[in-house]
């Protein structure tokens, strides 16, 4: 019987200008150095999509310390993530496939990011002696002899298994299926955008699944044919660049040469590698509307340009608020795409820049009907039948959630960008944050209509109160959403096999003192009852083992979005496989159901 276990917590008509300001006036070279840093806590969101577009369940995602999994629409939140401003980092992780990278600009609001994933397929083996392997599209990799060790240390004188995808940078979703994103700094310290003519994943293994890389001294040679409608544009020699997997931000670490139409160079490790030009860049700033003023939330974003024929793109997603922050090519004329994630298309279309200065174009109103621009709007009302201002109302529409604020009126209101007139299904529950109470789903459908008003939501019946209580040691610990700083989560998707049992990934955290519990378990069915208690991280023990018979009793199930959780937890763990001492642990919990 195969399980998959889970990993988590140890956890961008008409088109109008408002207006248009510059924030600084030194020309290019404005834009943060590669040391910068500005960090913030923030939530973060988003989905993760396979090779063919699908949703990618149980995909690890790490921000910072905080780790979840992805549930079966591919969808994960992270709140009071650590982020940063200038280049924060979303790694994303499932076997089979190679690790994914996403950096983008965060904002205080609640960030939206997207990532596709690159199959991880066995391209051939090499022997001692040396060879190589080609792939399907003519993208080569060779390895002299003796040129591979272990990556943990040691000699390795066998077969190489070779691992590697190409990655193609004309293709419409680059922005998914880049690794990082564009973002990258060039050998004189200079962060750059990037204009890709072709990119790697490279990994080897030995016949035993050991990792492997290159020896001290050895090379490897790499061979990536250059894309059609890139030849025209792609020079003689051009640079390498790698990930770098502490930061997601490409760095420029030597060059290949062009033969015809493809291009070959030299490596001395392996990771992603990307044949590119890099270019001077801003960092430009806007806000997408609706004619009545409502942001679109996370909506995805494209600004195109062209420098000495050399193609740039930058990607990224409106926050809850709708603005949207990022790198994109400077002193050049931009195309600005709007896009409809839906339907696959670009909704709206304009020219804006050139800009040699980072640069807020304030908001961009974009006609609904032009753009099938969906309005959601209601109020949130407490048992009392009076109007909330500290409330929330948690939308479930399509693939996604959206936690939109009350204002001051305890009225709520977003608009995205939905696919034509299709009818589309959507679920709202009003949260009171003040008395802890939450309503129960209610349920809509838009019709044809651009504009959904929900009405009155009530925020009553059912006690809002999150907690997650442990004690290791005879030592008590407390975590409770009575407490802005303590962050919850709570997934609950499918097991791939068997397909009738469910996975559970639950936990709280506030790393701001030390206190985190992040459990998982696999439950038979969707009912309440005991069960083994799988993984377990807690405080300062990350990498735990733990000791059966280890329980998790679930007295309460969440048969949908939006109900809680609720049991106890008792086992003990070692800090690490076969290492002592033991440690005792109990809790209790009630968590809410976020997918």
């Amino acid at each position: 019987m195969k399980r998959s276990y889970i990993i988590l917590f140890a956890l961008l008509s008409v088109l109008s200008f408002n207006c248009q300001k510059e924030t600084s006036a030194d020309g290019f070279g404005d834009t943060p150095g590669v040391d910068s840093k500005d960090p913030i806590t923030a939530t973060v969101q988003g989905n993760v999509i396979d090779e063919n577009g699908a949703a990618a369940s149980g995909v690890s995602i790490k921000v910072g310390n905080t780790m979840v999994q992805t549930d079966s629409k591919g969808y994960f939140r992270i709140i009071n993530a650590s982020l940063d401003k200038i280049a924060s980092l979303v790694t994303a992780d499932k076997s089979g496939y190679f690790k994914s990278y996403r950096t983008f600009q965060a904002t205080d609001a609640a960030n939206h990011i997207r990532i596709k994933l690159v199959k991880r397929k066995l391209a051939g083996t090499i022997g001692a002696s040396g060879g190589e392997v080609t792939l399907a599209n003519g993208s080569k990799v060779s390895l002299p002899a003796g040129a591979v060790i272990k990556a943990a240390g040691g000699t390795y004188a066998g077969d190489v298994r070779v691992y590697a995808a190409y990655i193609d940078p004309t293709a419409n979703d680059i922005g998914d299926a880049v690794p990082g994103s564009f973002m990258a700094d060039n050998a004189g310290g200079d962060r750059v955008i990037l204009a890709s003519y072709g990119m790697m994943a490279v990994e080897l293994e030995s016949v035993a699944s050991e990792k492997l890389q290159i020896a001290e001294g050895k090379e490897a040679v790499l061979t990536m044919p250059i894309p059609a409608s890139l030849q025209t544009s792609a020079p003689a020699s051009i640079s390498l660049w790698y990930v770098n997997e502490e930061t997601g931000v490409w760095k420029e670490e030597g060059k290949a040469d062009r033969s015809g139409n493809t291009y070959t160079g030299r490596v001395k490790h392996f990771s992603f590698w990307n044949c590119d030009i890099g270019l001077p860049t801003v960092t430009l700033t806007l806000s997408l509307k609706n004619e009545k003023g409502l942001p679109l939330v996370h909506t995805a974003v494209r600004l195109k340009g062209t420098a000495n024929g050399a193609l740039t793109q930058g990607h990224g997603f409106t926050d809850s608020l709708g603005s949207v922050s990022g790198l994109v090519l400077a002193g050049q004329l931009l195309t600005l795409e709007v896009l409809n994630d839906q339907c696959n298309s670009v909704a709206y279309t304009t020219t804006v820049g050139p800009f040699k200065t980072n640069t807020d174009i304030g908001t961009i109103t974009i006609p609904s009907v032009a753009a099938s621009v969906l309005t959601i709007r209601g109020k949130v009302l407490n048992c009392s039948g009076v109007t909330i201002a500290n409330g929330t109302a948690m939308i479930s529409v399509e693939n996604a959630s959206y936690y939109v604020s009350t204002d001051q009126q305890g009225e709520f209101s977003m608009a995205y960008i939905k696919c034509g007139n299709n009818a589309q299904a959507v679920s709202i529950i009003g949260i009171d944050n003040g008395a802890m109470q939450q309503g129960t789903a209610v349920s809509f459908n838009t019709g044809t209509s651009l504009e959904l008003n929900a009405g009155n939501v009530v925020a009553c019946g059912v006690s809002a109160t999150q907690f997650v209580n442990y004690t290791i040691d005879g030592v008590s610990y407390q975590l409770n959403n009575f407490n802005a700083a303590d962050s919850f989560t709570h997934y609950v998707f499918p097991m791939q096999q068997p397909a009738t049992e469910v996975g559970h990934s639950m936990g709280a955290s506030n790393l701001a003192t030390g206190r985190l519990l992040w459990l998982s378990f696999i439950s038979p069915g969707a009912a309440a009852g005991t069960y083994p208690l799988g993984r377990l991280s807690v405080n300062q023990y990350g990498n735990t083992s733990v000791i059966s018979p280890a329980t998790v009793s679930v007295t309460k199930y969440p048969q949908v979005i939006g109900q809680y959780i609720e049991g106890t937890f008792t086992g003990s763990f070692r800090d690490s496989v076969g290492q002592d001492p033991v440690h005792r642990i109990n809790g209790s919990f009630r968590l809410r159901r976020q997918q």
